[in-house]
């Protein structure tokens, strides 16, 4: 399947995933909304994305508040068009254990992780039925689908985001749409310090889930895959 003439959302683009999702979907011929706090990094993105002749819109969003929720999917509707392919790819983790865990912590986290991808689902899914067409990408964890203690928050909202998958995808079977939990393992990014005494050494590349989600976003329309998909490591980043 070709994705060019596609619009795509990407949350969490400004490094990353979420950089390394957005880079090849405008590789791939989408044209698409960068999505973060971090305006200058996703300048700097759109620019290197414009210079390889791709198109795309930074958008500076706030995935905690529902009125720039609102003003992305405008401005992405407006600059670009209808939103074909949503990727809810920002996330926030804290290593504590859920006795430790304030409940402000539990909100916030549930916030990125789970009620902003929930806000842009709802958005988007409307306009991708009536066009019989649509992928949802939540990119979700190993935590996702395996019990974490020590991340009590972001494992129980991460299983969540699996669940909301699941919803999406049983209820669209005859839309065209298809939507899935990619669920990483460890991986080199900022968010991958956060977990103590880890191996980096073991973590996966963000090239490699790039290239799982290329691989989903090329099957065919009659080719169901997941909706949850494991991405693990062959190494135990957690072995001494």
């Amino acid at each position: 399947m070709t994705l060019t003439g596609r619009v795509a959302l990407v949350t969490g683009a400004s490094s990353g995933i979420g950089a390394g999702l957005a880079a090849m979907l405008a590789a791939e011929g989408a044209s698409v909304a960068l999505a973060a706090r971090r305006g200058a990094e996703l300048e700097r993105l759109a620019a290197a994305i414009a210079s390889d002749g791709g198109t795309a819109v930074p958008v500076v969003t706030d995935l905690t508040d529902e009125g720039s929720l609102a003003r992305l999917t405008t401005r992405t509707e407006e600059d670009l068009g209808p939103v074909d392919i949503l990727v809810n790819n920002a996330g926030f983790a804290i290593w504590k254990p859920l006795e430790a865990t304030t409940m402000a912590e539990w909100d916030y986290t549930f916030a990125v992780n789970l009620r902003a991808a929930a806000y842009l689902c709802r958005a988007v899914l409307p306009g991708m039925q009536a066009r019989r067409f649509g992928r949802v990408v939540n990119i979700s964890s190993e935590a996702g689908i395996a019990i974490v203690p020590g991340l009590a928050a972001y494992c129980v909202a991460k299983h969540a985001l699996c669940a909301l998958t699941e919803v999406i995808q049983d209820a669209n079977h005859d839309n065209g749409i298809k939507a899935w939990a990619v669920c990483p393992g460890f991986v080199d990014t900022e968010m991958g310090e956060v977990v103590p005494g880890a191996n980096r050494d073991a973590y996966l590349g963000v090239e490699e889930v790039v290239d799982v989600v290329r691989f989903l976003l090329r099957l065919g329309d009659n080719v169901k895959v997941g909706p949850e998909v494991a991405v693990r490591t062959m190494r135990n980043p957690m072995a001494g």
